[in-house]
C-alpha cells in the first residue's frame, strides 16, 4: 500500500500533502512538454507601472475609500460607454 516516487536514483515515500515551489529569474522559461503536463506554471511577471497602480489603489482604498468607490464607478461607466460606442459604430 505505499506509494513511492523516484528522486534521482532513490525511491522515496510519497506524501500527498507535499508541495514543491520553484522560481526562476528567466523572463520566459521554456520547459519540455512532458514537464509542462506534470506541473502548474504561473507567470508572476508584472510591469513596474502595473505594480505602481496596484499599490496606489491599495493606499487610496485605505486612506480615501470614497475616492476609490468613485474610481470604480467611473471604470464601470467607461466600460459601458465603450461597449455602447462599439455597438453604435458596428451599425
Amino acid at each position: 500500500g505505499r506509494i513511492l516516487i523516484r528522486v534521482g536514483e532513490q525511491d522515496v515515500d510519497y506524501d500527498p500533502a507535499f508541495k514543491l515551489y520553484m522560481t526562476t529569474k528567466m523572463p520566459n522559461p521554456h520547459y519540455l512538454p512532458d514537464v509542462c503536463i506534470k506541473v502548474t506554471l504561473i507567470n508572476f511577471v508584472i510591469t513596474l507601472d502595473g505594480l505602481e497602480d496596484q499599490l496606489l489603489g491599495e493606499v487610496v482604498k485605505k486612506e480615501k475609500p470614497e475616492l476609490e468607490e468613485t474610481k470604480n464607478k467611473l471604470v464601470v461607466s467607461m466600460a459601458s460607454d465603450k461597449k455602447q460606442l462599439d455597438e453604435t459604430q458596428d451599425k
